[in-house]
């Protein structure tokens, strides 16, 4: 058995023994199986053809291969794109081509359940729809993922087999699909996991069940038991009662659908991404797809497809039927790119036009393709400085950075008491647990490089381990409790009001220099980049380089 990527590298193996004959026949983990480099073959010629297939002995490409009986079946991820293959091959089969139906049949059934196990993971915190179909019927499940508005973020194969067309599912509207809202279906299934009978549209009636996600489910019931509340945060709620986010989120909502580029900066687990999804909420186009790429979480050599899509048949490998990139994915809603520093120099050009034009041209189109997408975008590092030291484009830079929002550290902000309290609140449900005085001081005290990320781990885990619903040390990790005591105020309002100072004199010396930042920088007697930094620290804005 092999399992492949989708460029035909072995992922994994399981082969009979460690010295197996398997082995001496290419079938390793890190062989390659591209067809355009050996020709045909079971993993390449299936990754090819976007289908189940047999490829017996000698209709192996190369001869060293033709004691081979491969059985292979493609796997797709959750927007119907080709992630790679499932292979099980016969070493010396004597049998006709005919004796390997069976094998064929057992791996098309084990790459949808590899399909399935892989979509509720990707969405096991999305609200989740089964399509009719037998609960008894292995890999043959219709499975739908919602966001929190009630659109299409995912579909297994079945299911876009089920509704009858292939890659336009992807961001419908619930109610487009099955002539009813994400509401009135939590009305109607009470949250859990009973089913009721509706018709899909422009086709049968079928047994639809909606699955909530554990938490979101039990605060989805008011004391009737049939509203139910937004699973994605507002802005006011991400905010808390933090003044300086408060202030930032009384500018958001004033540029808000006024088609101006945002920025997001802060360290890694600030929330840049629940800052992303509660301005896509809060806008005019909370009816459109929200669609999140990580600049830095992806190869360099795939984010171009990633982001810009191509077309069916522009290079070897590729989707037969063509893949939509991000940008035209977004089309209508919110495109969020974080880690933007960390996107390739060459693609930072090809972004720049495509924000100024206004279109995309994927690869291998002819004619482009017009884009009404809001951009939001994110990133630890500091882009000014990143600029100034020519590792950033600045055209790019000033497109993007329409209004830039600082999210504080979780060590940094007023409300952190109650952030943890609310926190803690969400992940217990309608559980009723307790901070000891000693674990709200601890909790309080730590710096949480981790940020609220982090936060919520510790205290998720905190709440499976409490007993009698009260968390004390002993729920808490070492690194949480072995924390120093909270420095003095004195010394903390000393650090508060050096900031401050230094702020101002920053400001002073940009308003004396009209906001020329190389002059302000030459009178203060630092460089541009140390300036840019400082600038970016407390959020102030330079005019002119």
């Amino acid at each position: 058995m092999l399992l492949s990527d989708r460029r035909g590298i072995t992922l994994d193996a399981r082969l009979p023994g460690q010295h197996s004959p398997y082995a001496d026949s290419g079938l390793v983990v890190g062989s390659c199986w591209d067809e355009s480099l050996v020709g045909t073959n079971g993993i390449g010629t299936g990754l090819a053809a976007c289908q189940p297939l047999i490829i017996h002995r000698d209709e192996h490409f190369f001869s060293s291969n033709a004691m081979l009986s491969c059985s292979v079946a493609p796997l797709f991820d959750p927007q119907g794109d080709l992630m790679g293959c499932l292979n099980a091959s016969c070493l010396n089969s004597g049998g006709p081509k005919q004796a390997q139906y069976l094998t064929l049949q057992l791996v098309s059934l084990y790459a949808r359940l590899i399909e399935n196990a892989s979509f509720r993971q990707r969405y096991a915190s999305s609200a989740m729809l089964t399509l009719g179909g037998d609960a008894g019927d292995l890999g043959n499940e219709r499975l739908v993922a919602l966001d929190g508005g009630g659109r299409v973020l995912g579909a297994n194969r079945a299911a876009f087999m089920a509704a009858g067309q292939e890659r336009e599912l992807l961001g419908e509207a619930v109610q487009d699909v099955l002539s009813m809202s994400l509401d009135e279906l939590i009305t109607l299934t009470h949250g859990g996991q009973r089913s009721a009978s509706l018709r899909l549209a422009g086709g049968p009636a079928l047994e639809v069940t909606l699955r909530m996600p554990a938490t979101t489910a039990r605060r989805a019931r008011n004391e009737r038991g049939l509203s139910v509340t937004p699973t994605e945060p507002s802005l006011e709620h991400l905010a808390g009662e933090d003044p300086g986010l408060q202030r930032s989120v009384q500018k958001l909502r004033r540029v808000l659908d006024r088609d101006i580029s945002l920025l997001l900066t802060g360290e890694t687990g600030t929330g840049k991404e629940a800052f992303a999804r509660a301005i896509h909420q809060g806008s005019v186009r909370a009816k459109g797809p929200f669609v999140a790429l990580n600049c830095a979480a992806i190869p360099e050599s795939l984010i171009e497809s990633e982001l810009f899509g191509y077309r069916a048949g522009t290079f070897t490998g590729a989707s037969r039927q063509g893949m939509k990139g991000k940008l035209e994915q977004a089309n209508g809603g919110t495109l969020f790119l974080d880690e933007i520093g960390d996107m390739p120099a060459h693609l930072q050009t090809r972004l720049l036009r495509v924000l100024a034009e206004r279109e995309l041209v994927p690869l291998g189109a002819a004619t482009p393709v017009s884009l009404n997408v809001q951009l939001v975008c994110a990133t630890h590092r500091d882009l000014p400085a990143m600029v100034a030291a020519g590792e950033f484009r600045e055209d790019l830079y000033y497109r993007l950075n329409g209004l830039t929002v600082r999210l504080p550290a979780l060590r940094d902000r007023a409300d952190r008491v109650g952030l943890i309290r609310r926190v803690l609140q969400r992940e217990a449900g309608d559980e009723h647990v307790e901070l000891t005085a000693e674990a709200t001081e601890h909790l309080t005290a730590y710096g949480w490089p981790g940020n609220v990320r982090q936060l919520i781990n510790v205290l998720r885990c905190a709440v499976a381990l409490a007993d009698d619903g009260i968390i004390g040390l002993d729920c808490l990790p070492p690194e949480v409790v072995s924390v120093p005591k909270e420095q003095p105020p004195e010394a903390h309002s000393l650090e508060t009001t050096r900031d401050a100072v230094e702020a101002a004199v920053l400001q002073s010396a940009l308003e004396q220099h009209g906001g020329n930042v190389t002059s302000a920088a030459r009178s203060l007697g630092i460089n541009r980049a140390t300036l840019y930094r400082k600038l970016h620290r407390y959020g102030l804005a330079a005019l002119r380089t």
